[in-house]
């Protein structure tokens, strides 16, 4: 069976990721300076390498985890992904007893913080709530990945607000 996927890219942090690896770029440029200097003969500058080491790091690994996508596919059943830039997580994969609902313009803007939000809203997207036993998911969800949903699990959408 062929795959059928939506993708959302989640990137609102990106311009404090850039900041922070500029600011990392500045750190290793020192930490270069440092380093010559410590072959030259000045020991001590081993301390400041490694204090620029230390801080060069806590610059860059926290950017591996602000930007990410989100990508629904749709093979033999729904699977969705956390995508970061060096890896990928799978966060839902639907089987056994759920129920589907979509959620109203309120209902979508008020969320409980148990609902995890698996989306990017783009203005008028419909926006369902799925339920299984693990939690509740919000998917932004186009009219065929719902059609596909429904048709290959058996399952009817549910009144607007019924599960919300």
């Amino acid at each position: 069976m062929n795959s059928y996927s939506l993708t959302y890219v989640f990137d609102k942090k990106k311009p404090l990721k850039t900041a922070l690896l500029a600011l990392a770029l500045g750190v290793d440029l020192i930490n270069i300076a440092f380093f010559v200097s410590a072959i030259c003969g000045d020991y001590i500058k081993f301390a400041y390498l490694t204090a620029g080491i230390v801080a060069m790091l806590a610059l860059r690994l926290p950017t591996l985890k602000l930007t990410y996508g989100v990508k629904y596919v749709f093979k033999d059943g729904l699977c969705v992904y956390r995508i970061y830039p060096h890896r990928q997580e799978l966060i839902l994969s639907l089987s056994g007893e759920f129920t589907i609902s979509a959620l109203t313009r309120e209902q979508k803007q008020s969320l409980p913080e148990s609902v995890k939000k698996l989306y990017y809203a783009e203005g008028d997207s419909e926006v369902f709530l799925i339920a299984t036993s693990g939690g509740c998911y919000a998917l932004a969800l186009d009219d065929y990945m719902l059609a596909l949903i429904l048709s290959f699990y058996g399952k009817k959408l549910n009144k607007t607000g019924e599960n919300a």
